[in-house]
C-alpha cells in the first residue's frame, strides 16, 4: 500500500457518506466537516432548486464546434463555487455524466460537461471555410492529443469567463476523467501547471483535484506514464482514484493500482497523529463492488448513490475546506 494514500473496498468496508482511509499507521474516516456537502441545495433557504442547465457551444483554436453543458452553481456566494470539468470516457459523451452533475450542483459547485472531438455532438472541425466530420473510428493519436492541447484549454477559457463574471473560483478546479477521459485529465493537468506564468500573474495551476475513474495506463497512443512522473501530479493535486474491483475487468483493476501506486510514491509519509494525518490525506483509492468500469460505474443503481457521495465529499474535503482565494483573472491574451 502507498504510503499516503488509503484503500477503500466496497467488499470489505462500509464507505458509507465518507471516504474510511485505512493507511499502514492509522485509520482515518473522511467526515464532513461543515462544508456545503452538509447543505445538499448549496444555498440554504433557496427552495427553487438549482438554476437549469445551458447548453454552450465553444470552439477550439483548431476549429472544433464542441457542444458542452453548463451547470450554473446554485451558492449564494458564487466565488466560492467549485468549478468541475467532467471528461467522458471512449465512445461516450458528457450525456453519461448527468446525473453526477445534477449531484454536484446540488451541493454548491459550478459544473461544465464537454463532448469531446469525435465524441457526442463535437463531431464538426473548421477546414477553412467549411466544416468537415469527424470520424471517430479514424481518430489517430493527434486527435485525442489534442484533446488535452484544444478541446479542455477551450473549456478552461470558458470557466475563467465565468470566474471572472463572479460564478465561480478557478483558483479550485477538479476534473473528473473516466477511462479515457482520465488519460485526457492527468495529461492536461500537468499542461495546465507548465503554462508559463503571465507578466500580469497567473495562468495556469488551476486544477488542484482530481477524479479518476478507471484510469488505465495508456489510451490510443496516449499514455500517462510522463505525466505520473511529473512533480505536479505527485505533489500538488489531490487525487480520488474510482475502479469496479470485482472479476472480469482484472486488467482495469490493476492499471488503476499501479496509478495510484505512482501517485503515491514521492508522497510523505503521513503524520501519527490521527487528526494530522486525516488533514493532509490528498490521495484515495475506491475500490468499489462491481465489474463495471468507467462512466459505467455511474450507471450502477446499487452504487451511484454512493459513487456520488465519496466524490461529493472528496471535494468538499480537499477544495470546499480549503483556502483558495478567489481573484479577477486575465488571459494571455489580456482579457
Amino acid at each position: 500500500m502507498s504510503r499516503n494514500a488509503a484503500i477503500c473496498s466496497r467488499s470489505s468496508i462500509d464507505c458509507r457518506l465518507g471516504l474510511l482511509l485505512c493507511c499502514a499507521v492509522a485509520i482515518v474516516c473522511l467526515a464532513p466537516r461543515n462544508s456545503r456537502a452538509d447543505d445538499p441545495t448549496g444555498a440554504a433557504g433557496k427552495a427553487e432548486g438549482p438554476p437549469k442547465p445551458k447548453t454552450i457551444q465553444l470552439e477550439t483554436n483548431d476549429g472544433l464546434q464542441m457542444e458542452a453543458t453548463y451547470y450554473p452553481s446554485p451558492s449564494e456566494n458564487p466565488k466560492d463555487a467549485v468549478p468541475i470539468l467532467m471528461l467522458h470516457g471512449w465512445k461516450g459523451s458528457g450525456a453519461d455524466y448527468e446525473k453526477l452533475a445534477f449531484d454536484m450542483q446540488k451541493q454548491g459547485h459550478a459544473v461544465v460537461v464537454p463532448d469531446l472531438r469525435g465524441h457526442g455532438k463535437s463531431t464538426q472541425i473548421r477546414a477553412g471555410t467549411e466544416l468537415r466530420t469527424i470520424d471517430q473510428a479514424l481518430m489517430g493519436k493527434a486527435g485525442f492529443e489534442a484533446m488535452v492541447t484544444q478541446d479542455v484549454e477551450a473549456v478552461k477559457k470558458f470557466l475563467l469567463e465565468r470566474n471572472n463574471a463572479g460564478e465561480l473560483n478557478i483558483e479550485k478546479l477538479c476534473v473528473i476523467g473516466a477511462d479515457m477521459g482520465a488519460v485526457v485529465a492527468m495529461n492536461w493537468a500537468v499542461h495546465d501547471w507548465a503554462a508559463p506564468k503571465l507578466l500580469t500573474g497567473k495562468q495556469g495551476q488551476d486544477v488542484k483535484a482530481l477524479v479518476l475513474i478507471s484510469p488505465p495506463l495508456n489510451f490510443h497512443g496516449i499514455s500517462v506514464v510522463n505525466a505520473l512522473s511529473s512533480p505536479t501530479l505527485q505533489t500538488e493535486l489531490s487525487v480520488l482514484i474510482v475502479v469496479g474491483g470485482d472479476k472480469g475487468n482484472k486488467g482495469a483493476l490493476d492499471d488503476a493500482q499501479r496509478v495510484y501506486k505512482r501517485f503515491g510514491a514521492l508522497r510523505p509519509k503521513p503524520p501519527t497523529d490521527p487528526d494530522e494525518a486525516r488533514k493532509r490525506q490528498d490521495l484515495f483509492l475506491d475500490i468499489l463492488k462491481t465489474s463495471l468500469q468507467g462512466a459505467k460505474i455511474l450507471d450502477d443503481r446499487k452504487l451511484e448513490t454512493q459513487v456520488s457521495a465519496d466524490i461529493g465529499q472528496f471535494i468538499a474535503w480537499r477544495l470546499v475546506d480549503q483556502r483558495f482565494p478567489w481573484s479577477m483573472r486575465k488571459s494571455a491574451l489580456g482579457d
